[in-house]
């Protein structure tokens, strides 16, 4: 059977509905996937039951309560459901060894789920960042798929081995990618055990990885790219692994208690 990929979705607590843009779903499916819809009103315990790897998608700005600050008069949207629901279903998968994909609010809530913080507004917070936020009045300034700004990649990561024959290797130490960029908040210190990978012009933190099974998290959207199709292969290949795994412990289980 093919590997079950998790996706989160958004919670519209004012209109009590849930949303998820198409490009995660096709994305997985593309890369040989199942995807299923995680909406937040689900309990953590029976979607990490479900699935063998996990998306954890784009979206509002997490309470700045869970990384102990206040919150600034700069933040825009939040949604405290999902956030109480992805902090849970993050600390289940990880403990599970689960392989976890987080996209723009994905790799922020990863960060803040091992301990990590936010700049919580990269205009007013970070002196001489670059434009970040490709968006204005709840409408996109570019195509979704339109590369805004160069980040670079650190060879020596696992990243690197993902997407090294769509980078350009500028060095010894970093190759680049040209990216697209919707977020106005960023990673701002690195949460236990992730390391920083890739960096945006300004040095803002774009992606980084966990040291023992798979993690990584994007800034930019994958998504939407089709030049990043091989990370979305990478999650599924990672969760089959881990889906043989587990069904190879059952097996064992069954025939010990024989």
């Amino acid at each position: 059977m093919k590997p079950v990929i998790g996706i989160t979705t958004s919670y519209h607590w004012k209109q009590r509905t849930f949303s998820l843009k198409e490009a995660y779903f096709t994305s997985v499916k593309r890369a040989g996937g199942v995807p299923v819809l995680l909406p937040p009103l689900m309990d953590p315990e029976d979607a990490v039951e479900l699935v063998d790897g996990l998306l954890f998608s784009g979206g509002g700005d997490i309470h700045p309560k869970y990384y102990g600050e206040p919150i600034s008069p700069r933040i825009r949207s939040i949604e405290p459901y999902r956030d109480e629901f992805e902090l849970e279903l993050f600390k289940l998968a990880y403990e599970r060894e689960i392989p976890v994909l987080g996209i723009c609010r994905g790799a922020q809530l990863i960060n803040v789920a091992l301990g990590g913080t936010l700049y919580q507004d990269l205009a007013s917070e970070v002196v001489n960042a670059i434009k970040h936020d490709w968006f204005a009045n709840g409408g996109d300034m570019l195509p979704r798929d339109y590369p805004i700004h160069p980040v670079k990649i650190k060879l020596d990561t696992r990243l690197f081995g993902i997407l090294k024959e769509r980078l350009e290797v500028e060095s010894t130490s970093d190759a680049v990618l040209a990216v697209n960029s919707y977020h106005h908040q960023a990673i701002k210190r690195l949460g236990e055990g992730l390391k920083a990978v890739a960096y945006a012009p300004d040095g803002i933190i774009e992606a980084v990885e966990g040291s023992e099974s798979f993690l990584i998290g994007l800034q930019w959207h994958a998504e939407w790219m089709e030049n990043m199709l091989p990370v979305f292969r990478a999650l599924v290949e990672e969760a089959s692994r881990y889906r043989g795994e587990l069904e190879g412990d059952e097996v064992g289980a069954v025939a010990g208690g024989e």
